[in-house]
């Protein structure tokens, strides 16, 4: 089972941004789309390169690497259905407007 970790104010991020964060030892990537924000690790499942360095388009993120497409939403590529998806988190906004994060008790 995880825990929730804080990531910083809801407030702090804009939609159509995305931030990288740290959560207990897990580098994650937090993105706003539409008003929702999504989060995932910071590492592209081609590669293993940091995925936060790369372009945000609406909901896709490009990899600056080499060039793979993912729907932060989802997590799926874009480029390529049945390549390895995004490893998503689960969001949570808590009444004060802090946005946390879920990550597995080996994470913290």
């Amino acid at each position: 089972m995880g825990k929730w970790v804080d990531v910083g104010s809801e407030s702090e991020l804009n939609d159509g941004g995305k931030r990288c964060v740290q959560a207990g030892s897990s580098s994650l990537v937090l993105c706003k789309v539409d008003g929702q924000t999504h989060a995932f690790d910071n590492v592209c499942p081609h590669a293993s390169m940091p995925l936060g360095e790369g372009n945000m388009e609406g909901k896709i993120i490009t990899c600056p690497f080499h060039g793979y497409t993912y729907d932060v939403q989802t997590g799926k590529n874009i480029d390529f259905a049945e390549d390895i998806p995004l490893s998503m988190r689960a969001v949570r906004v808590t009444e004060s407007g802090r946005l946390e994060v879920e990550v597995l008790s080996d994470d913290s």
